[in-house]
């Protein structure tokens, strides 16, 4: 799970064709963003998530989209592996 109160900044929004298996032909929003330790990193949001939404609703998807990346991100931290 990610921290509770780590901060992002969004650095891009693009929005491009998408290059997923089954989503020719639609698009998706390519968001850049960046952690308080300076790391960047990127999520991508099929655009038809966002479009026509006001500025709240797609900056509350993009945050979903970010905290669901986090979490995934986290979820090996810290493991020892050993081959």
């Amino acid at each position: 799970m990610a921290a509770q109160g780590q901060k992002y900044t969004i650095i891009d929004m693009s929005v491009i064709p998408s290059a997923e298996p089954g989503r020719i032909g639609k698009k998706d929003a390519i968001i850049t963003y960046r952690d308080a330790a300076m790391r960047t990193r990127v999520v991508s949001i099929p655009y038809e998530k966002l479009e026509g939404k006001s500025e709240e609703e797609q900056l509350a998807i993009i945050t979903e989209a970010i905290k669901a990346m986090e979490a995934e991100r986290a979820r090996f931290i810290g493991k020892e592996i050993t081959f």
